[in-house]
């Protein structure tokens, strides 16, 4: 660089001199000289750049083999890290952890379970990391699903995985695998939770309603089991206590400054914002206000969204009721139907359609009370509409003579009865006249006309009493005689 500085200052004053002479033979000259120096620049420039090529291919030579260099070196780390991780995967084969288990509905919920077999690859992340797949049996299925299957257990299950109704074994991330809990029998107590296992091989929840030390059994009440079979008597074997973590308990001596506090724009704008289709807490129009009140105490400030930060929901969540034992695809195809109707399951609307639907039916039950005429109406009506009743012996006969002597006696006890209890009836009548004598008009004929009413029926009652007696009178006579 310092020979170009100093070929371009002799440059500069070549054309200096140039201008500055006024000799033609030495003007030529320079003009030749000036040429030299241009090429000599030239040539310099080209030289450097050559030059320059040179060292860079020798730099970019010297990073390719570090590169080279490093990249050996980091697969041959990668390969002893997936030697010695295989060997502390393949060791865990065989032992206990507890297991994350989707179920159908989305929910994740960990299980104890016994790993099988580990997956031959291995995923390396983006990041270096090397996730590896294990495949689990649950040591305590509670759905049908997670049930491990006996033929693929001795390998003559004639189903792959995806067609079988048991499990295969479920494939999990190493990562994702906990500690395997251990049954702590010594803390079983009255309603302790417990999974218990029933005759299907399948674990159900239940509460404990005693236990025996001694015997090492317990008396579980089943969760969503039959009123028949709902208790029932487990040994501790069959049995999988679940306590509560403590360690996510937060303690007492935290103060109200460890929790964030409340943004006031996140307040502004959940209050002014939003398009509230209902009141939270309108049903309280019914109560004393006991829910906002607590809701009040807990920090909530009415208006903003539900959490500690106020961005949770507003409006309530209405209540839905689906069809009992169908699944969530059907129930989405049903409202599909309807045109996505969003009151189609909802509880509210039911209730309002049930209350509907008994209203009419009380009011048809109305009218059918209103128009049904009895027999007692029909009496009061055609028999008893004059004032004195008019005995007609003729039709109130009943034919006796096709009776046998047994069922003439059970008639005549039925008969008895009839007339005491008609007998009764007439006593009350006459006992609620004589109370309401000094009443008004209106009670003491209505309770005259049903005295007729019952004096008649009694008539009748004695009339046919007479004929029992008389008909068997006449069959002691006629046996008496032949």
């Amino acid at each position: 660089m310092v020979n170009m500085d100093q070929y371009q200052a002799q440059l500069l004053s070549v054309e200096k001199a140039i201008h500055a002479s006024e000799n033609s033979k030495e003007r030529e000259e320079l003009r030749t000289l000036k040429d030299n120096l241009i090429e000599l620049i030239a040539l310099t420039q080209f030289v450097d750049e050559e030059k320059q090529n040179e060292d860079d291919e020798e730099v970019n030579l010297d990073d390719y083999e570090m590169h080279r260099f490093m990249s050996e070196v980091k697969e041959i780390d990668q390969k002893d890290e997936l030697r010695r991780l295989k060997d502390k995967c393949e060791r865990m084969v065989g032992e206990k952890c507890s297991a994350p288990y989707m179920h159908s509905w989305g929910a994740i919920t960990y299980h104890n379970a016994l790993i099988c077999s580990m997956e031959d690859e291995a995923v390396v992340a983006d990041d270096g990391n090397i996730d590896v797949k294990f495949r689990v049996l649950f040591t305590n299925p509670t759905h049908k699903e997670m049930l491990p299957c006996p033929f693929f257990l001795d390998g003559s299950c004639r189903f792959d995985s995806e067609n079988c109704h048991f499990s295969h074994g479920e494939m999990v991330s190493a990562g994702s695998l906990r500690e395997y809990t251990v049954p702590d029998f010594s803390r079983l107590s009255r309603n302790c939770v417990v999974l218990a296992k029933t005759g299907d091989n399948l674990w159900q929840r239940g509460r404990v309603l005693c236990a025996n030390y001694v015997e090492k059994e317990c008396r579980v009440r089943l969760d969503n089991s039959s009123t028949k079979n709902r208790e029932q008597d487990f040994k501790f074997v069959d049995l999988l206590p679940i306590f509560e973590e403590d360690g996510d308990s937060t303690s007492d001596s935290e103060s109200e400054t460890d929790y964030p506090a409340i943004n006031d724009d996140n307040c502004n704008l959940n209050t002014f914002t939003y398009d509230v289709s209902q009141s939270l807490g309108d049903w309280e129009r019914y109560t004393r206000g006991i829910g906002s009140k607590l809701m009040a105490k807990m920090g909530y400030i009415h208006g903003t969204g539900l959490g500690s930060n106020g961005g949770g929901i507003i409006t309530p969540i209405a209540a839905q009721i689906l069809p009992m034992g169908k699944s969530l695809d059907y129930c989405m195809s049903l409202r599909e139907a309807a045109n996505g109707d969003e009151n189609l399951f909802s509880a509210e609307k039911k209730l309002q359609k049930d209350k509907k639907k008994q209203e009419a039916i009380s009011a048809r039950a109305y009218e059918r009370e209103t128009t049904r005429v009895d027999v007692f109406s029909f009496i009061n009506e055609n028999v008893l509409s004059n004032s004195k009743p008019i005995h007609q012996s003729g039709p109130l006969k009943k034919c006796f003579q096709n009776h046998s002597s047994k069922s003439l006696n059970v008639e005549s006890v039925k008969v008895a009865d009839d007339i005491r209890r008609k007998e009764r009836e007439i006593a009350e009548v006459r006992k609620s006249l004589k109370r309401n004598a000094e009443g008004g008009a209106d009670i003491c004929s209505r309770l005259k006309k049903k005295l007729r009413e019952k004096t008649y029926e009694l008539s009748c009652l004695q009339e046919e009493q007479d004929h029992l007696s008389n008909e068997q009178s006449s069959r002691k006579t006629k046996s008496f005689v032949f």
